[in-house]
């Protein structure tokens, strides 16, 4: 490379690789926000809240079990509140069930209220699930829809409705 001439266009062709790269990791404007992200994740805090349902079985009798999990998989205690709602979002917790006999009550929390559950367990709440049919029965009265959890720590939410076997069903995650 003697000539002056091919060591400029040597020179220059790295110039524009250079200047190239320069301007390709150079960042852009911001996109929009992402999501918070999972429960339990740095941008999501509390309260933590999962969602149940349905939470009864239509044009049912008997008042077979409701079983609903709750497990604490942080490292603090977790202050829950357990709260059986109607379909139009009254809390039922004290209220009767309806065709429970001997008479039964729906479990949870009412109001502010909470109790503790301890880093690493589980919480297991047991009730009847409402007769929804048949005379007397309206299908709406006190029947339970949804089940909502809230809670101050990250916290894993499930259920479990025997109903000619066990059927679990599905709790999510209610994003913010």
């Amino acid at each position: 490379m003697n000539n002056p001439l091919l060591r400029h266009a040597g020179i220059a062709s790295f110039a524009v690789v250079l200047l190239t790269t320069l301007i390709a990791c150079t960042p852009g404007p911001p996109g929009p926000a992402g999501s918070p992200g999972p429960p339990g994740s740095s941008a999501g805090g509390p309260p933590y809240v999962w969602v149940c349902t349905p939470a009864h079985y239509p044009s049912a009798g008997g008042n077979p079990r409701a079983d609903l999990y709750i497990f604490n998989g942080s490292s603090s205690t977790a202050n829950i509140a357990v709260h059986i709602l109607d379909r139009g979002g009254n809390n039922l917790s004290g209220v009767t069930i309806p065709g429970s006999s001997p008479a039964a009550s729906y479990p949870g929390q009412t109001g502010a209220t909470t109790v503790a559950l301890v880093s690493e367990h589980t919480l297991n709440l047991t009730w009847q699930t409402p007769t929804t049919s048949g005379p007397g029965f309206d299908g709406i009265t006190n029947v339970s829809s949804t089940v909502r959890v809230k809670s101050d720590q990250p916290i894993a939410v499930g259920t479990d409705f025997g109903f000619s076997g066990f059927i679990p069903l599905p709790c999510s995650f209610l994003p913010k």
